[in-house]
């Protein structure tokens, strides 16, 4: 090989690496179905549920986006649909008006779920120079039809029969309040279901009765290097960093990959849509 051809080949691939972090991977949207063992009987059927988390609009995430993935994950045809956080990356660079449309593309179809993430405001947020309380973000999520369950709970109904399902507010905002969001929930009436932005909240509610718990935050790394993983994951307990773990003997854990990002790359860790199967 002569050097001019070693520097043209090496300056091609570094583009070709840029272009794929930054303009195919981010948008190669990769549909997941994993069933769970925890209605035992409980429901008539098997109830599906859409899990996606961290949407993250901004420049990076528009709505055209966002309103793909929507319908690539309904395909799925969910019973239920459950959103873990982080709509939006700050306070700027988003359309408000234009969110709560695409967020209607979901509640239309589903009835539609969601707690909250350490960058839809609130102590993180605020000390990162965003908005102060998640009051904005609660806002456009209501206004679009979602139930945004902020340390509480509801009782759902869904054509595979009854769900408890509870949400955790932001475990980096301070605002994780365990015995507040399961306040009342009865254990084995009904599966019981929790919305926890990031998995290390878990640590707030350890002896609640919930059976799955649905998580965000850690974008499965958004970059994984082959043969290491990924360089950061911002959560404490590591074995929760993305897919479907077992905790505490028959609870499980599920983290997904998110559908955003942060500043628009993916490496070797596609964006995700995932479907649970309750059987």
């Amino acid at each position: 090989m002569t050097r001019r051809n070693f520097f043209f080949g090496t300056a091609g691939a570094s583009v070709g690496s840029y272009s794929y972090a930054y303009y195919f991977e981010p948008a190669w949207l990769e549909v997941t179905e994993k069933t769970v063992a925890i209605a035992r009987g409980r429901l008539r059927r098997p109830l599906r549920i859409l899990h996606l988390s961290d949407l993250h609009a901004s420049e990076f995430i528009p709505m055209r986006y966002l309103a793909e993935a929507f319908r690539k994950g309904l395909a799925a045809k969910p019973d239920l649909i459950c959103l873990t956080g982080d709509y939006i990356t700050s306070d700027r660079d988003f359309d408000a008006a234009a969110y709560v449309e695409t967020l209607k593309i979901l509640t239309a179809a589903a009835p539609t779920y969601a707690a909250l993430g350490n960058h839809d405001g609130g102590d993180w947020a605020a000390r990162s120079g965003w908005f102060p309380t998640p009051d904005r973000v609660i806002r456009i999520l209501e206004q679009a039809g979602v139930h945004v369950l902020r340390n509480r709970h509801e009782l759902v109904t869904t054509a595979a029969g009854a769900v408890h399902v509870a949400g955790l507010g932001d475990w980096w905002s301070n605002d994780c309040l365990g015995a507040a969001a399961f306040a009342g929930v009865p254990a084995g009436e009904a599966p019981v279901i929790c919305l926890n932005h990031n998995p290390d909240g878990k640590q707030e509610c350890p002896a609640a009765p919930w059976e799955l718990m649905l998580c965000g935050h850690t974008h499965g790394g958004q970059v994984m290097i082959p043969l290491y993983g990924p360089p950061r994951v911002p959560i404490l307990d590591k074995r929760y960093a993305a897919g479907l773990n077992p905790f505490d003997g028959e609870r499980w854990i599920h983290t997904t990959r998110g559908v955003g990002n942060i500043l628009g790359f993916r490496v070797n860790c596609r964006p995700e849509l995932s479907t649970l199967v309750l059987a």
